[in-house]
């Protein structure tokens, strides 16, 4: 006989063995058919959970999800810090400051307008969706800008704004969260004030922790972890998030801050060797893998559908003005304001549509449903309905939309991109 502990840790080995023998085969399967393989670890997670097949069941609130959730969204946030290049950021930080700052905002506001009017829920609630959705997904955004010779500039600020809105979006999450669980009443300065004692405090303790790891996996006398450099990085996404909640400040933000305080030490005299490099970087992309199968995989087998049957067409109608309304306003706010990118209207245009939800969405629709709200379960469908149908209609049509707008590169156009596409 074992004991009730033994018994759930057996429970969790079991459904961590399924999800990732049934993941392995999803990636391969959606390589075949081209498709974003978060799509098929959705759909994986609906047959095994309680739904169909029933093989997996971890509820949302449960302490091992919430783990999951939280060390998964941090160290995907992490990665899109790693990639996030100076060299890019040095030519379009004006348009991604503004997608990642007032366009967080103008989605969330649109949406939350939306929601609150089609749900009819306090303001709130609704902003809390908008807040969710707001983050874009480098999960799928990197492979598929690494895949198709989508012109150089445009490919490297999607991939940056994906990286920075992850954590933006994050910090507005927990911003109208603890706001609702405080039952505060709702000030704009409130919010103002929190996003940036948030960030400021992220930013300081990740780059302040990314630049000792950095230190201690560099190439000069003392780099004394050079053959830890996985450990090391596991140590900083860990530290840098756990240190920044201690002291009341976003721990997404730090995590994000450290990896592009690493992943770009040359720029603080650090140089880390391609050797220990590539070793972070494979390590990183195979953690990566196995994060996003837990994470949606979990996410289809928690899929309330009496639920999402309720809101189905309602989430549909948020869902399309978030694509059709809430992404144009974003684009239009944040890059005609930067006259010396020279966007051109083609360019525009590509911005409009590439917009995919995912990871970061899901793992904070994951961590809100464990909060206990009245909304939670209109929240987690419709946030559901937007990943499944920004990732399946926008990132499965990007290359053909790229092609139809001419942005498209020939092999002689495109330098050669290394890194995960960090190099400019």
């Amino acid at each position: 006989m074992h004991s009730e502990s033994v018994t759930l840790a057996n429970h969790y080995l079991m459904s961590l063995l399924i999800i990732f023998i049934s993941g392995t085969l999803g990636g391969k399967l959606a390589e075949k058919l081209r498709l974003p393989d978060v799509v098929i670890f959705i759909l994986i997670g609906i047959v095994l959970g309680p739904a169909a097949l029933s093989w997996i069941h971890v509820e949302a609130g449960t302490t091992a999800n919430q783990l999951i959730l939280l060390f998964g969204a941090s160290f995907i946030i992490f990665h899109g810090g790693m990639v996030t290049s100076f060299g890019v950021l040095k030519h379009v930080w004006r348009t991604v400051t503004l997608l990642s700052t007032l366009g967080v905002v103008v989605t969330a506001t649109v949406v939350g307008v939306a929601s609150m009017w089609i749900f009819h829920i306090p303001f709130l609630p609704a902003l809390l969706i908008g807040a969710i959705i707001a983050s874009t997904d480098p999960a799928a955004l990197v492979p598929l800008f690494q895949k198709y010779p989508i012109r150089k500039k445009v490919a490297e600020t999607v991939i940056s704004e994906s990286a920075f809105t992850d954590a933006t979006g994050a910090i507005m999450t927990t911003v109208v969260l603890g706001l609702l669980s405080a039952q505060a009443a709702l000030t704009w300065y409130d919010i103002g004030w929190q996003f940036i004692r948030l960030s400021i405090g992220g930013i300081a303790v990740g780059v302040v922790i990314g630049l000792i790891a950095a230190f201690l996996i560099s190439e000069n006398d003392r780099g004394l972890l050079r053959e830890f450099t996985p450990m090391v990085v596991v140590i900083t996404v860990l530290a840098s998030y756990l240190v920044a909640e201690e002291i009341g400040a976003s721990g997404f933000m730090a995590v994000f801050a450290a990896g592009v305080t690493v992943g770009n030490a040359r720029s603080f005299r650090l140089t880390i060797l391609p050797k220990e490099e590539h070793a972070a970087h494979q390590f990183i992309d195979a953690v990566g893998l196995k994060l996003r199968m837990l994470i949606f995989i979990l996410l289809g087998s928690q899929v309330d559908f009496a639920a999402l049957k309720t809101y189905l067409l309602p989430g549909l109608l948020v869902a399309l003005i978030f694509i059709f309304v809430a992404r144009p306003l974003t684009v239009l706010s944040s890059l005609l304001p930067d006259v010396k990118a020279r966007w051109t209207g083609r360019e525009v245009a590509f911005f409009f549509w590439t917009r995919e939800t995912g990871v970061i969405a899901a793992a904070l629709a994951g961590i809100v449903a464990g909060q206990g709200l009245a909304e939670g379960k209109l929240i987690s469908s419709v946030v559901f309905l937007a990943i499944l149908i920004t990732l399946i209609v926008q990132a499965g049509t990007t290359p053909f939309v790229a092609r139809k707008l001419g942005l498209m590169e020939t092999p002689a156009d495109r330098a050669p991109q290394t890194k995960s596409g960090r190099d400019a």
